[in-house]
């Protein structure tokens, strides 16, 4: 119950990521002393205040120690974030980048970053794994003072997503989406390209692993169609999801006699538009997808089955690229209650909170900063490309100092990385809730005895009547 509390009582913590480093000492050593207070005022204006120059893209923490933040943007550039530098119970802290990685580095990025992830079965984060417009796969080695570049695949087209199974005696096999129509596997054992799965007919923005079975892979792409692979048959891909379909591919047990569709169905689409984003429940038993007709979708992983669950008309995705809601993390949530996280794609800042299974809206989490209205374009910007209201990606912290062991870190298009905590409650207010939970019980308590005493005085009071 506390965990669950704490998911659904996120708020803005005042964490600050600036990579330049030497920027408040340079100020100051030129500053002269009587306006030495004015210019660190102005240095540390939130507007200063960013991870990367062209906009904060892509985020991953390592999944072991929870120390390390990277994060990747639109400017080409990696870096690398110490969590554990921020002092214990601090409320305001600017933190500075330990490594970095640009452009200028011999064998790194030179476009945008597309997608970054760190391999997740090392004890300590050793292995860095990132995709950008420049149409390479690359991996990285990770010190906590240096970022290192350690090999290079070269991809045919530009990547838009990778991902590694998270079963630890899965192959080393990294799934990497591109514009061309089919998914490449690449081998980090021998560092060759094994072979490309057919059957999308457009760019595959999202892949993910299933977490209970090593060699099912799912796929969204812009064909509108989810598509399973096993990769361990000629024929990889073996089921699709199909919109339309709220009983899935096996007879239901009260009707023995109803013929169910195909699993693999070549003309059905899991969305009207292009699947931006897949994700995985812990568990396994549910899919969730996300796609350009401003749907977000349940789907049983067992049947195929549309769950059918709305989560209302204020979904927002226009994003080409992968984009996909994040899911409260195993341990933090009620069995069945899980908490879906949606970013919403319209540039004002707002994360909306779901009932995952049920739909119904918990709340809205707000940047700081940002206006409720218009676009706010970052000075030198245009559109909402490089807005601050613009959420790109989002990450969970788990074993955290701070917020009760989890945290949530967002990363916008202005270039800045917010970091959001579960607020501490409230003596008075627990109290308070406590006593109306407990009013509230006696009133339900009560109102049940009258109802059952007038039943039983109408009854009593009936007149009997003779046949």
């Amino acid at each position: 119950m506390q965990n669950d509390r704490l998911i659904q009582a996120l708020e803005p913590l005042s964490l600050s990521f600036n990579f330049r480093t030497q920027l408040v000492n340079d100020t100051v050593a030129r500053a002269p002393s009587n306006s030495l207070r004015q210019t660190t005022d102005s240095v540390t204006d939130q507007e200063e205040l960013i991870a990367h120059k062209a906009g904060t893209n892509v985020l991953a923490i390592d999944c072991n120690d929870a120390r390390f933040l990277i994060s990747g943007g639109a400017d080409s550039t990696i870096r690398l974030w110490d969590l554990e530098s921020r002092p214990t119970g601090a409320t305001q802290h600017v933190s500075r980048p330990t490594a970095s990685l640009t452009r200028s580095t011999p064998a790194s990025h030179t476009h945008a970053l597309t997608s970054i992830s760190i391999y997740p079965f090392d004890p300590t984060p050793s292995t860095l794994l990132s995709t950008a417009y420049d149409k390479t796969l690359k991996l990285t080695s990770i010190t906590p003072s240096e970022l290192v570049p350690a090999h290079t695949f070269s991809l045919d087209h530009a990547p838009f997503t990778h991902a590694l199974s998270p079963i630890p005696t899965s192959s080393p096999l990294i799934a990497v989406g591109t514009a061309l129509p089919a998914i490449k596997l690449v081998d980090l054992r021998s560092g060759l390209a094994l072979h490309s799965l057919p059957g999308h007919n457009g760019a595959v923005y999202s892949v993910a692993w299933s977490p209970r079975q090593e060699h099912v892979l799912a796929s969204g792409a812009t064909d509108g169609r989810v598509l399973f692979f096993d990769i361990r048959r000629s024929q990889s891909a073996f089921a699709s999801l199909d919109l339309d379909d709220a009983i899935g591919v096996l007879a239901p047990d009260h009707t023995p006699s109803y013929s169910g569709r195909q699993a693999m169905d070549w003309n059905v689409r899991a969305h009207t538009g292009p699947v931006t984003g897949l994700r995985w429940t812990s568990t396994g038993d549910k899919l969730v997808t996300a796609g350009h007709d401003q749907r977000i979708r349940i789907w049983d992983a067992a049947t195929g089955r549309n769950d059918l669950v709305h989560f209302g008309p204020r979904i927002r995705n226009e994003r080409n690229g992968e984009f996909a809601p994040l899911i409260s993390p195993a341990g933090f949530g009620k069995s069945g209650k899980e908490v879906l996280f949606w970013a919403n794609d319209d540039s004002k800042g707002e994360i909306f909170t779901f009932n995952m299974r049920e739909g119904n809206m918990l709340g809205t989490l707000r940047t700081p900063g940002t206006a409720r209205g218009p676009v706010q374009a970052r000075a030198g910007g245009i559109g909402k490309l490089n807005s601050v209201g613009r959420i790109n990606a989002m990450a969970w912290r788990i074993n955290a100092t701070a917020g009760g062991g989890v945290e949530m870190y967002s990363a916008h298009g202005n270039g800045a990385i917010h970091c959001w905590v579960g607020a501490p409650p409230d003596e008075e207010e627990a109290e308070d809730r406590v006593d109306m939970d407990a009013v509230e019980q006696d009133r339900k308590r009560k109102r049940k005895r009258d109802l059952i005493g007038d039943i039983v005085e109408g009854l009593t009071k009936k007149p009997l009547t003779l046949i």
